[in-house]
C-alpha cells in the first residue's frame, strides 16, 4: 500500500481542531477573502491559452464581489515551460483586471548556485513583459511562488528540486511568500494546516513543516518566510463514496464538483486568519487550469461563484472579496500592522499593482500582436 503521508499533517490537524480560537466565528461581519491560485501550464498547446483568452472574461464578467470586483485569478506561470508569446498574450487578462501572473517552477537536480542563476535569469524573462518587477529594494524581482511537483526546499529530494536552502534563496530574490500547499498525500505537506504562517530558514522539509502563525503586531522577521496554505480538513458533511468522509483540500478539477455547496462551506470552515483579526477569513483554492481548462472554465465554476456571492456576501453576516495572491499578501501585512475594517482598503498595502505591471501601454499592443 502506498504511503499517503497522513502522518505529515494529521497531528497539525488535530491541534487545529482543538484550538477553538482558529475556528471561532467573528463578531459582526466576517469578510471572506477568496483567493484562486492556478498552477498554470499552457505549455504551448492549443487550445489551452486560447480558451482562457476567450472564455474567462465572459465567466468572470458576470460575477462581482462586495467591492464590485470580478473574480481575480492568480496564474502561477512555469519558468520551465516559458514561452514569450504566452506571457505577452496573458496581458489581455491582466490588464482587464481579471488577475495577475506569478511564478511557478518545476526543477530538479539543482545546486544552490545553479538554482540562483536560473532564478535570476528566469525573472528577467518575466520582466520583459512587465511581470514580477523589482521594487527598487535591491531584489531581483517581486513575486509569489508555487513549487512544481510539490517539492519546496527539496522536501521530495533532488529528483524534484535539489536545493535544501531554497526558501532562503527565494526570499533573497524578492519572493514574498509560497502558495504551494496543501499537498495532500505528498511527502512535502507541512504539519501546519489551515494556516498563514512563517517558516524559518532551516534546510529541507523541517525548514517549513512548522512555523509561527501570522499575528497582529508581529510582522515578518528577517529570518522568516511566509507560507500561505489552503484548506485541509475532513469534511464530515461529504460522504460521496458512502463508506468514508472526504478529505477536502480545495482542489478544483474534473474529479470533484467545485460548485457543490458542501465543498464550498468546508473551504470556509477551513479558512485562515491572522491571529487578532478574526473577522478577516482567507479562503484559498487551487487548480491546474492550463491542462484542465475544461473544468475551470466550465459552468461549474460559475455555480461556485454564484454560491459564494449568495451565501457569503449578504452585507451583514458576510462580505466577499475576490483577491489575487499579491492582494492576499497585502491584506496579511495590513492585518499584522493593526489595520481593521473593510479589507478592500488595503489590497495594495505593501506591494502596489504598478510594481507588477509594465510602465506603459506597449505591453497591451504586444499582447494583441502575440495572441494565439
Amino acid at each position: 500500500m502506498r504511503d499517503l503521508h497522513l502522518g505529515n499533517w494529521l497531528g497539525g490537524y488535530g491541534r487545529w481542531l482543538l484550538d477553538g480560537r482558529e475556528r471561532r466565528p467573528a463578531e459582526g461581519t466576517t469578510h471572506v477573502i477568496f483567493l484562486f491560485v492556478d498552477h498554470f501550464e499552457p505549455a504551448g498547446k492549443e487550445p489551452r491559452l486560447a480558451r482562457w483568452l476567450e472564455l474567462y472574461p465572459k465567466l468572470a464578467g458576470s460575477h462581482r464581489d462586495a467591492d464590485g470586483c470580478p473574480p481575480r485569478h492568480s496564474w502561477f506561470y512555469p519558468l520551465d515551460l516559458f514561452r514569450d508569446g504566452e506571457l505577452a498574450a496573458m496581458r489581455r487578462l491582466v490588464d482587464a483586471g481579471l488577475g495577475e501572473v506569478e511564478f511557478h517552477w518545476h526543477h530538479c537536480h539543482d545546486s544552490e548556485a545553479t538554482f540562483r542563476e536560473k532564478l535570476w535569469d528566469g525573472l528577467a524573462g518575466f520582466q520583459r513583459h512587465g511581470y514580477l518587477l523589482p521594487r527598487g529594494n535591491g531584489k531581483a524581482g517581486c513575486f509569489g511562488f508555487i513549487h512544481g511537483n510539490w517539492s519546496l526546499n527539496n522536501s521530495r529530494g533532488a529528483e524534484f528540486c535539489g536545493v535544501d536552502g531554497e526558501i532562503a534563496i527565494l526570499k533573497e530574490a524578492g519572493c514574498y511568500g509560497d502558495f504551494t500547499f496543501p499537498a495532500l498525500h505528498s511527502a512535502s505537506q507541512p504539519a501546519e494546516v489551515n494556516a498563514i504562517y512563517y517558516a524559518g530558514m532551516q534546510p529541507g522539509w523541517e525548514g517549513y513543516a512548522r512555523g509561527r502563525r501570522s499575528a497582529v503586531g508581529r510582522p515578518e522577521g528577517e529570518d522568516e518566510f511566509l507560507i500561505f496554505t489552503g484548506p485541509l480538513l475532513v469534511n464530515w458533511r461529504d460522504w460521496r463514496f458512502g463508506w468514508h468522509p472526504m478529505i477536502e483540500n480545495g482542489e478544483i478539477g474534473k474529479s470533484r464538483s467545485h460548485g457543490d455547496p458542501t465543498r464550498i462551506d468546508a473551504w470556509v470552515r477551513g479558512g485562515m486568519r491572522v491571529a487578532g483579526r478574526p473577522e478577516w477569513l482567507f479562503v484559498k483554492v487551487f487548480c491546474h487550469g492550463g491542462q484542465d481548462w475544461e473544468s475551470v472554465l466550465s459552468p461549474e465554476t460559475g455555480r461556485m461563484f454564484d454560491y459564494l456571492e449568495s451565501r457569503y456576501n449578504d452585507g451583514v453576516n458576510f462580505r466577499l472579496h475576490y483577491v489575487t495572491a499579491r492582494e492576499a499578501f497585502n491584506l496579511v501585512r495590513a492585518a499584522e500592522a493593526g489595520c481593521a475594517g473593510d479589507p478592500d482598503r488595503y489590497r495594495d498595502f505593501a506591494i502596489p499593482p504598478g510594481e507588477m505591471r509594465p510602465a506603459g501601454s506597449a505591453a497591451v499592443a504586444m499582447a494583441g500582436a502575440a495572441a494565439p
